[in-house]
């Protein structure tokens, strides 16, 4: 294992030690509705993209599914999971969440999937390869994400990006540009047919939903109009955007 695989290893095992949910979103959000409106948010995505290339009952990768957060409300919807983590501290957690039917939790440093060529029929990823900050690794890792995937099987990611790269997080983690992630997928052997913002990091609505000031029957309406205003601003200078990017293996 390379020290860039220590350093996250060692990073997100004590992220386990602290709030499931908060482990994999934001540590500081203690009351944890800032947290519940996001992984919402990330959840109606994955669904709706699933639901538009007719996938049901079929088996999904779950590419650092951190606490289970992600594969719990993919198992409810039916589908089958393999969820991988380089973190076992956030797996121990995804295994008291979402327990052993129809799921199976690997650890790995991500350097190369346990899985055989062309058996998964689609593969889901949060804020990944984000915390990939070499490139080449980045590239590597989609790479068997996409032997992995069946013929055609559509790969489903959101990742943050900025208008300009920008290393946060102590050099942990980047914020490529969307032409930079576009590229990344292309040279991975993916084809992409669509790409649109999900939300803007820093929005009005998300401090006073964290505060409590919004309550969660407006957060669907307050993520409709977020999605909407991104689609006219695009990614804005001083922030970052969170993308969904949809892409065929």
């Amino acid at each position: 294992m390379s020290r860039a695989d220590r350093d996250q290893r060692a990073y997100w095992d004590g992220l386990s030690q602290i709030d499931p949910d908060a482990a994999i979103i934001d540590p500081n959000d203690r009351r944890g509705l800032k947290n519940r409106y996001l992984a919402g948010m990330r959840d109606e995505a994955f669904r709706s993209s699933l639901c538009r290339h007719g996938l049901d009952d079929c088996v999904l990768l779950d590419l650092g599914c951190g606490t289970g957060s992600s594969t719990q409300p993919l198992l409810k919807a039916g589908y089958s999971v393999l969820g991988i983590d380089i973190s076992l501290g956030l797996l121990r957690h995804a295994k008291v969440r979402c327990g052993d039917k129809h799921c199976l939790f690997i650890a790995t440093d991500g350097s190369q999937l346990p899985i055989a060529d062309a058996t998964v029929d689609a593969a889901v990823v949060y804020v990944v390869l984000s915390y990939l900050v070499d490139d080449d690794r980045a590239r590597a890792l989609l790479e068997s994400v996409r032997r992995s995937l069946k013929p055609n099987a559509p790969l489903i990611m959101i990742e943050q990006a900025r208008t300009q790269r920008r290393t946060t997080e102590a050099g942990l983690k980047v914020q490529r540009s969307r032409p930079e992630w576009l590229a990344l997928l292309s040279s991975a052997g993916f084809k992409v047919d669509s790409s649109h913002i999900l939300r803007h990091g820093r929005f009005p609505t998300t401090p006073l939903i964290r505060a409590g000031w919004l309550p969660p029957r407006l957060w669907p309406h307050i993520s409709r109009l977020e999605a909407r205003i991104a689609a006219h601003t695009g990614v804005l200078p001083w922030d970052y955007a969170e993308i969904l990017f949809e892409a065929r293996a």
